[in-house]
């Protein structure tokens, strides 16, 4: 009899491929980004931190942050659309990113963009550690490396972005969940409250599962989060970065991403049909999350994971780059659904090549891609679901109680 590891050979070699390709590619874009100028992103956040050192509230004033990038970059660039780089994290970011604000801004953006890369490399190998008693180290290793180190995360090695550090938080999170530790699970998925969009439909989850002292936990955290913001900026500042986003110069950026409701809407060309498109799944979600709650109570370290991809995938406003998160769900459901894990991942990395001419082909994508979010979640929730046994002794998923 062949085996299922001899059976599934071709696969983990085209993945293994694909997955040292991206490596590479993701070690070229770091070269990039060390040598200087394309961190526009961390020039943003960097300049919000100048403002915030030089004791001045006003973080999401043009005014303010030209001046900031203009010292940062040693020179005053013309205004345009593209200068001043608007801050749109809470303003708390710029209190934190101060010790790094103050240094010369490619030193500042390397160590950046170093810690980043650090900790996606570091979650990689907790996420590939999780998964590999179940499928098997090469198996385990194609499917979170292509999750992580996709082509869309090396723009945010690019830009200068954050989103590796959050990766990380949400990784210790799932691993916190794993050992019975829900308060110290919620804390640490505090961090990506710097950008809701990555788990704004975690507290529903946690609602249907009954985890309330992690919920209170993420609570706690995001009342933080909001009062240090309104420390930092004040409240008159604050609601500045209401008018930031909702700005036209700003929204048009909501249809560029990936996500499930910017493919669907981008044929529209409407950011209002990204948002209206994102909450009506969003709300299809919720209700199927209590339908099935049941299965969530009895799994709550899934539940959390599908939380966290929910979150980006169902994101009206979302960078590329963020899609990296996707490796925590690849990661705890691909033991149970293995093939449409690996294909839903392989997706979302060819998504971000897909530049068709006729806008049909964006929302076939998006119906594609829903499907398989559907279909992973439905066979991972299915008792004793597994499409690919590699005679391996897997792991007992664990329980987390509630109390």
């Amino acid at each position: 009899m062949v085996s299922a590891l001899s059976r599934w050979r071709w696969v983990i070699g085209a993945a293994a491929i694909c997955a040292a390709y991206l490596v590479v590619r993701s070690i070229a874009d770091l070269h990039t980004a060390f040598g200087g100028g394309s961190a526009v992103d961390y020039l943003a956040i960097a300049s919000a931190g100048r403002v915030v050192h030089g004791g001045s509230s006003c973080v999401y004033c043009a005014s303010s942050l030209a001046a900031a990038q203009a010292q940062l970059l040693g020179y005053m660039p013309a205004a345009s659309t593209t200068f001043p780089v608007p801050f749109v994290n809470p303003a708390l970011m710029a209190w934190l990113i101060q010790p790094l604000a103050v240094l010369p801004l490619q030193t500042g953006a390397d160590v950046f963009i170093g810690l980043n890369v650090v900790a996606m490399a570091v979650s990689a190998a907790i996420l590939m550690r999780r998964a590999a008693p179940h499928l098997g180290g090469p198996l385990a290793a194609c499917l979170v490396v292509t999750a992580v180190f996709s082509l869309q995360a090396g723009t945010g090695i690019l830009l200068g972005q954050s989103d590796g550090l959050m990766l990380l938080a949400a990784t210790l999170a799932i691993e916190a969940l794993d050992r019975r530790r829900p308060v110290i699970a919620g804390l640490l998925l505090v961090p990506l409250l710097l950008k809701p969009q990555l788990v704004w439909l975690v507290p529903p989850v946690l609602v249907v599962a009954r985890q309330w002292r992690m919920l209170a936990a993420l609570v706690a955290g995001a009342l933080v989060v909001l009062v240090g913001s309104i420390a930092v900026a004040g409240p008159a500042h604050l609601l500045d970065a209401v008018g930031l986003v909702t700005a036209p110069a700003y929204a048009h950026l909501d249809l560029q991403s990936n996500s499930i409701p910017a493919l669907i809407a981008r044929p529209l060309a409407s950011n209002a049909a990204a948002w209206a498109a994102s909450l009506v799944l969003a709300a299809a979600a919720v209700a199927i999350m209590v339908l099935m709650r049941g299965t969530l109570r009895r799994n709550v370290v899934p539940a959390v994971a599908i939380g966290v991809g929910l979150s980006v995938v169902l994101s009206p406003h979302l960078g590329d780059y963020s899609l990296m998160l996707l490796a925590i769900p690849v990661a705890v459901l691909a033991p149970s659904a293995p093939a449409l894990t690996l294909g839903l991942a392989a997706a979302y990395t060819a998504a971000s090549l897909f530049n068709p001419l006729l806008s049909l082909n964006e929302s076939t994508v998006a119906l594609i891609l829903l499907a398989g979010v559907a279909a992973v979640v439905w066979r991972a929730a299915r008792p004793g679901s597994g499409d690919l046994t590699l005679h391996l002794r897997a792991r007992p998923a664990a329980r987390v109680s509630s109390a």
